[in-house]
Order: C-alpha cells, then structure tokens, then sequence
C-alpha cells in the first residue's frame, strides 16, 4: 500500500486544489498501485448527490448563529463525511439510492471506468512485451480467471501493451491494456459475474467509450477514448473469441 500519498493528498487531487506536478505524480502512483487506486475510488463519493442527505440532518438540529461558509472547505468536508459513512458501514449507497438514477451501471464497470480515466499515453509508453512472452503471461492469466484470454494479444485498431490481474469484491478482475492507432489507452476487462448473458451494448462510462456484454458467467468491457464506434468494433470482433 502506498501510504506516501495521504487521504487529505487524494481529496485535494478529487477537488482540483492541486499543483500540475503534484497531480501527475498522483495519478502515476495511481496507476501502478491497485490498493491506492482502491483509496481514490472510495473518497471519490457523488457529493452532489449526497447534498440533500445533509439538508435533511441539518433540518431536525437545532438551530445556531449563521456561519459564513467557506466555499473551498465545503466540498471537501461532504467527500470526508461520505466517506466516513461508509467506512462505518451506514452504507452510503442504501442512503442515496432513492436520489440516485436506478439505471446507473453495475459497480465493476463503473470501477474500471474510473481507473481508466487515470490512464495517459505515458501510463503505457515504452516497447510492448514480444509476442511469445505476451502469449505466456496471457496463459498465466487465463489459468488464474478460468477463461481463455489468448485472443486477446491480437485486436484490430489496437496495440496490446500490458495485461495485470486485479481484483474487486473477492472477485479476479483481468484487465489488458492497450495504445490505439491514435495513441490512446484503452483496456479490455475480463470477470466472473452473475445474470443472464446479452449482447454487446455500448454507452459513455464515466465520459469514456465503453461496450460490454455478457457471455457463460463472465463479464467483458472493452473502454477507452471518445469513440462508441471503435468500442463496437472491438466488441464485436472479441464476441466468442475471448
């Protein structure tokens, strides 16, 4: 765990309070580190959405001499607060959901959607593995998932860089990362879920081109960029090959 990087370095990061150097150093420990990114995931609350959950505890306390507000503070304090209330198991999402859009995507889409906006060019910048040793450590990473990633070194309008294993809720997550033709990251992501299987869809996640689909028990996101056509593709080249 990197625990140079502090909650209060992670709050002003989510607030924009911070220096161009310190926020690139930031997203750069971000990137490398799975358990930091976990950290800037979980202050990353809709504070907006939280607002009308304070109104209603400041409506029944009592009353006291107005305060100036200071509008710098103020966004953070409700991050902190949010964040706490997690952290205690109140369970933030059970509060907020009536507040909230029902149709908001399942948690490990919007979880990847979120560690993808971290990515630069630079994130995945240097020679990419040779195939054969790309090959192996996509064997590896196939045994530990319980599915066949092998296609996945060879996709049409994109560069294979890297692939990882990470995890969400006790569950693996594979994720493979990749340079398009236009030198932008994206990511291809592999893991069990339950439900029923459905058809590439895709949408904007987090302000990123993503199409998913479900296919026998495993969930596939391919995201990155602007594009919804060029994650289409993807999809649907990827469809029963992976």
């Amino acid at each position: 765990m990197n625990e140079t990087i502090s909650n209060e370095d992670l709050t002003a990061y989510l607030d924009g309070e911070l220096a161009e150097d310190e926020r690139r150093r930031i997203e750069e420990a971000v990137a490398a580190d799975a358990d930091l990114a976990a950290r800037l995931q979980a202050l990353d609350v809709p504070v907006d959405a939280a607002n009308p959950l304070f109104d209603a505890l400041l409506d029944s306390a009592p009353e006291c001499p107005a305060v100036q507000p200071a509008p710098r503070s103020l966004p953070r304090i409700s991050r902190m607060l949010a964040a706490v209330l997690v952290v205690l198991g109140i369970g933030i999402g059970a509060l907020l959901a009536p507040l909230l859009n029902r149709d908001t995507p399942s948690d490990w889409k919007m979880a990847v959607a979120n560690y993808q906006l971290l990515y630069v060019p630079q994130t995945l910048a240097g020679s990419p593995l040779d195939p054969e040793r790309a090959a192996a450590h996509l064997a590896r990473l196939s045994d530990d998932l319980g599915r066949d990633l092998s296609a996945a070194f060879s996709v049409a309008e994109l560069d294979f860089r890297r692939a990882q294993m990470l995890g969400l809720e006790a569950e693996p997550l594979v994720q493979i990362a990749y340079l398009s033709e236009d030198n932008v990251p994206f990511a291809i992501c592999v893991t069990p879920v339950d439900g029923p299987s459905y058809a590439p869809s895709a949408e904007k996640l987090a302000g990123l081109a993503a199409a998913h689909w479900v296919e026998d028990g495993f969930g596939f996101l391919v995201i990155g960029g602007e594009d919804l056509g060029l994650v289409r593709r993807v999809a649907a080249s990827l469809q029963g090959r992976l």
